[in-house]
């Protein structure tokens, strides 16, 4: 079995929270892994984002190509992609690359939900699409019992959610009770594996499971104000918790898991209101939000002012800003609004808890991009070749600038030394 090792920033936490170190020297640790580190930081975001944009691109090439290809070579593509980046994820651990891994362990689950998909669609096996989804998830979860892998076990919680929340949205029931065992099992593995992380991706998990619960069965008319005040509200509090781990601690340590369930429940949001966007709820909300816009801004730039963390915080009231964009390009219909959303927001989720050192905000960010990339998928279907080429393209870009172009540099730098 292939144990990936946690990052050095969850060690630290861990430390200090058995008290092996005081908070002062916990800051200063994690404030020079960050300065040590950057290089690093980069590479890991870049491969992990290349390597989801070559999973996408895999399964919409071979979508674009469906019907050319011999029904042997299409098997072949699919589940030799599978072995191939499960053969390179090995190589990787043996090289003592463990994030390396991780990345080629993701892009081989994703890979086997294209095989899973495109095989029922060869067969022309019946079913709902949450059955695939299913699938998908029990795959990816043997993965991460076999490899030892926690991205996988993150993808499998994932997978495990929107499989609920599809299956809430065929049937209508209250509570998709089949999920709880699914859970449960996950919930161990999380356990069995000491990963935080991963057990706080199961209680997002839980949670989402709840809010999509009532958010299905509940019909008010202002439910729509009160999803963009909370949506902006959140960026606002994000901001305060930045400053608190920056100079306050008024949480005590505990503002980087404020934060992660804080940017999950924008995910949420922004998921009900594409919800509600496609089944033709587009009218504006009463101008109470409208209203709030400007004083929760100015509540987020307030750590700014007091010259605190900058970019964040800027970052944080711009993000408040955009939701009034974010509603007024929504009325107008224009495709993809509430995606690119998402997928900047994911972004910098990834960049804050990198600064930060919150591996699972940076880590949930991962995932809100991958979600993201996956709907613009589903929505992109008719076209599928010039998608392909997309991801494809973007994720070989990012892989070749994340393992090619720092070394080039450093044989440069040695040779005018």
């Amino acid at each position: 079995m292939i144990l990936l090792r946690p990052a050095l920033p969850e060690k630290i936490a861990d430390w200090r929270a058995r008290g092996l170190i005081d908070a002062p020297t916990a800051r200063a640790l994690l404030a020079d892994v960050g300065k040590q580190g950057g290089g690093a930081s980069f590479t890991s975001v870049a491969v992990w984002l290349g390597a989801i944009c070559l999973a996408f691109g895999a399964m919409t090439f071979v979508a674009a190509n469906w019907d050319a290809m011999p029904r042997f070579l299409r098997m072949g593509a699919l589940f030799g992609g599978v072995l191939l980046s499960y053969v390179l994820s090995g190589v990787l651990m043996l090289r003592n690359h463990p994030a390396l891994a991780q990345a080629f362990v993701l892009l081989g689950c994703g890979v086997f939900g294209a095989a899973v998909m495109f095989t029922g669609q060869m067969y022309h096996l019946s079913g709902p699409p949450s059955g695939g989804v299913l699938l998908w998830g029990l795959g990816t979860f043997a993965a991460a019992l076999l490899l030892g892998s926690r991205a996988a076990l993150a993808l499998a919680v994932v997978l495990a959610t929107i499989w609920t929340c599809m299956e809430m949205g065929l049937t209508q029931a209250a509570f998709h009770l089949w999920f709880l065992p699914a859970w449960a099992a996950l919930a161990a593995c999380a356990w069995w594996f000491r990963s935080r992380w991963a057990a706080r991706f199961c209680a997002l998990s839980l949670l989402i499971w709840l809010s999509f619960s009532v958010v299905l069965h509940t019909d008010n008319n202002d439910a729509l104000t009160v999803a963009y005040l909370c949506l902006m509200g959140s960026v606002a509090v994000i901001s305060l918790l930045v400053w608190s781990a920056d100079a306050a601690r008024a949480l005590r340590g505990f503002e980087g898991q404020a934060v992660l369930y804080l940017v999950a429940f924008i995910f949420v949001l922004l998921a009900v209101l594409a919800a509600w966007s496609g089944a033709g709820l587009q009218r504006l909300p009463t101008p109470v939000w409208l209203i709030a816009a400007l004083p929760l801004a100015a509540l987020a730039l307030l750590p700014a002012l007091r010259g605190v963390s900058r970019f964040d915080h800027v970052m944080c009231a711009i993000w408040i800003v955009a939701v009034v964009a974010l509603a007024l390009l929504v009325r107008a219909d224009i495709p993809y609004v509430i995606e690119a959303y998402a997928l900047v927001i994911s972004i910098w989720a990834i960049r804050m808890g990198g600064r930060q050192g919150w591996s699972p905000v940076t880590m949930l960010g991962y995932v809100g991009f991958a979600i993201t990339m996956l709907v613009i998928y589903a929505e992109a279907a008719n076209g599928l070749l010039g998608t392909s080429l997309f991801y494809l393209i973007a994720g070989v870009l990012l892989l070749v600038g994340a393992l090619v172009v720092p070394r080039v540099i450093g044989h440069r730098g040695e040779a005018v030394r």
